[in-house]
């Protein structure tokens, strides 16, 4: 990115060089002519009127750019920002105000900030978002001219894949008819069918053949290498997992320094200004609330400025009907039965819960057992159907829960996850075939073994590291 200093204000020059742009490349305006009145600003300097367009058209030409305007005379600065608007729009604008003498100029691609906020960390704020507001931008050029949009989540897709679909429908200014939110198997979790029901989010179970009905797709919450080659190469992919490799796509933006990808569609919804009504604002507030623990677990600033704007707009008494779900007895007898069977063995609180009713039984015991003193990783594991479910977690400092579940059944099933959390799928055929047996006790036996191996050579290479 390069940015553009306008600006007759030496004040200004040197407050925003000297902070927020100090290891960014920048272009100063100074002054009309090179050997008449000039500014001496940072960078490279360029020369001309600032109300002609022409001045601007030289200037970093196919570059994004953001351009900063400040001058002492707020009609100067709006001829700047005409100036700039008529010869380059792609060039995204920020304007210093005072008092709201500049309140007529509306720009697509205009921000303003006064004065007083630049005094604080608004601007550093207002920038950031006019990067995201670029991203924002390639995902409508991209996925606008469609006639329609799968946004395609993970199979039984969680809180924070649902509120991201359901914000990039937002900020697409799309309806459910022309940007669906698919998946190729439905919600289990009696939290996340709540939330779809109270919400009123329509969520399509397809199969993978279904999706050449649609002209473009967009993967969220996920990346390609978890859905098994079913979407080879989707057109825009937007998460917080770890990146993979082996895919292309025309549009990524992956940050795995992120607790949720719901932070990242609320930056999104606030660079575009788009409204978040309450139904959308309980949604993503709900979705970064259960990927970090409530902030609890890998929690980026981001997530904490996310959360905090969210928060005043949440209907309260529908995220508590969602948190707290009616549970069957069947998973009250899974408990009984799991808490008197789990095993703790150096570091590691194990236990199989056999046959369950609810897939979502297991991650709630995995969270339990972590709990247990003693246990810095905890793994538990049940029936579902035709297959083996693992839900792993650990204290949040160690090797990443979603490389141990890799290294152990990315060969036999589907297996991934975070820093301090993971799930493997494992067909009971493919672990027969592997393993030998599916009976309880071999289970287990193949479970504490494999994530004792791990742990330990985890603890092993680190001590080594630190000698």
């Amino acid at each position: 990115m390069i940015y553009l200093l306008v600006s007759d204000d030496s004040l200004f020059h040197r407050m925003v060089s000297e902070t927020f742009l100090q290891e960014e490349e920048v272009w100063s305006w100074a002054g009309r002519k090179k050997n008449g009145e000039a500014w001496g600003g940072p960078g490279a300097p360029f020369y001309g009127d600032p109300g002609d367009p022409s001045t601007f058209q030289g200037v970093v030409p196919g570059r994004d750019a953001v351009a900063v305007v400040c001058f002492k005379d707020p009609e100067r600065t709006a001829q700047a920002v005409d100036a700039l608007s008529t010869s380059r729009p792609e060039v995204k604008v920020l304007v210093t105000t005072t008092n709201g003498e500049l309140d007529h100029l509306v720009r697509e691609n205009l921000r303003k900030v006064s004065w007083a906020d630049m005094v604080g960390d608004r601007l550093e704020v207002e920038i950031a978002r006019l990067r995201t507001l670029e991203r924002v931008q390639a995902v409508r050029d991209i996925l606008g001219p469609a006639e329609n949009v799968a946004l395609v989540l993970q199979p039984d897709p969680d809180p924070d894949g649902i509120a991201s679909a359901l914000a990039l429908r937002q900020v697409l200014r799309r309806n459910r008819a022309t940007a669906p939110i698919v998946t190729f198997g439905g919600v289990t979790r009696p939290e996340n069918v709540a939330m779809l029901d109270l919400l009123e989010i329509d969520l399509e179970v397809i199969r993978p053949e279904d999706l050449v009905r649609f002209e473009r797709v967009a993967l969220l919450d996920v990346q390609p290498n978890v859905l098994k080659g079913a979407v080879p190469d989707p057109d825009v992919i937007i998460d917080h997992h770890p990146e993979q490799k082996g895919y292309t796509t025309r549009f990524r933006d992956i940050r795995s320094s992120y607790g949720a990808t719901s932070t990242i569609l609320t930056e999104y919804c606030l660079a575009a200004e788009i409204a978040i009504p309450q139904r959308l604002a309980t949604a993503l507030l709900y979705g970064i609330k259960t990927d970090t623990l409530f902030l609890d677990r890998e929690t980026s600033k981001a997530d904490i400025l996310a959360f905090s704007y969210l928060y005043p707009f949440v209907n309260t008494n529908l995220l508590r009907r969602i948190e707290k779900p009616e549970l069957p007895r069947s998973a009250f007898t899974a408990f009984a039965r799991a808490l008197r069977e789990v095993d703790l063995s150096r570091g590691l609180a194990y236990v199989h819960l056999g046959v369950v009713e609810r897939e979502d039984v297991i991650p709630q015991m995995a969270e339990l057992s972590l709990q247990l003193e003693g246990a810095e990783w905890s793994a538990a594991s049940g029936l579902v159907g035709d297959n083996l479910v693992v839900s792993v977690r650990n204290a949040g400092y160690l090797k990443a829960a979603g490389t141990v579940v890799k290294s152990l059944f990315g060969d036999v099933g589907s297996a991934g996850g975070h820093q301090a959390m993971a799930k493997a799928v494992i067909p009971l055929k493919a672990f027969r075939k592997k393993f030998g047996s599916t009976r309880p006790g071999r289970i287990k036996a193949v479970m504490i073994k494999g994530f004792l191996e791990e742990i330990e050579c985890v603890t092993a290479s680190t001590a080594g590291s630190r000698r």
